[in-house]
């Protein structure tokens, strides 16, 4: 029973993390392919798997490239601040579109520094990644840092920190999130802090 009960969960331990990967790509294709697929399907007269998904990505790249000289950046900021400004849109929109800006945007620092911080308590240290660090809180610096939960990093708790008391991984953003999802398997070895950091304000 034993050598039965250790096959079976060596082979779980192997097909569910595939099975579940599939199972979440397939229906990540199923939902953005289904976005244009009707339209399509109407107007070539038959439908095809995928094609929505494809002319979706066309879509994108067009609005990126129209929107990323000077008259189409004035066209899209137009649009954003009046989209903005609509009741109940706008708290749905703003921080939607705030999200999309720091990913876009290469000079922002947002989610590019994975760090330590003092939490949940005093003498426990967790990995967190910098959010903003271009306010204040009444008059002092402050930087925000995003504290994933494991092994769902999706969601997690903000903290606002002072700048002496984060220190800076000398690790990528894909490895920290690789470790907060692995629950710390994921990574072998010492953890090296960075040594002489500034943190540019995003």
């Amino acid at each position: 029973m034993k050598l039965i009960r250790k096959w079976f969960f060596s082979g779980l331990a192997i097909l569910l993390p595939v099975g579940l990967t599939a199972f979440v790509l397939v229906w990540l294709f199923d939902l953005l392919d289904g976005i244009l697929r009707g339209l399509l399907s109407k107007i070539i007269g038959k439908e095809i798997p995928g094609l929505g998904l494809l002319f979706l990505l066309v879509i994108i790249f067009v609005v990126g490239m129209l929107t990323s000289n000077f008259v189409g950046g004035k066209v899209a900021g137009w649009f954003e601040k009046l989209i903005g400004k609509i009741p109940l849109i706008k708290t749905v929109y703003n921080p939607i579109r705030k999200i999309t800006s720091g990913l876009s945007n290469d000079k922002n620092e947002s989610f590019k520094k994975v760090v330590i911080v003092e939490f949940p308590k005093e003498g426990s240290k967790s990995i967190g990644f910098i959010t903003n660090s271009a306010f204040t809180v009444e008059g002092r610096d402050k930087i925000s840092v995003f504290i994933p939960t494991t092994p769902n990093p999706t969601n997690g708790f903000l903290i606002l920190v002072d700048k002496n008391d984060i220190q800076v991984l000398d690790i990528t953003v894909n490895e920290g999130l690789n470790m907060v999802v692995s629950m710390g398997s994921s990574f072998e070895g010492d953890l090296k802090i960075k040594k002489n950091i500034v943190l540019e304000d995003s």
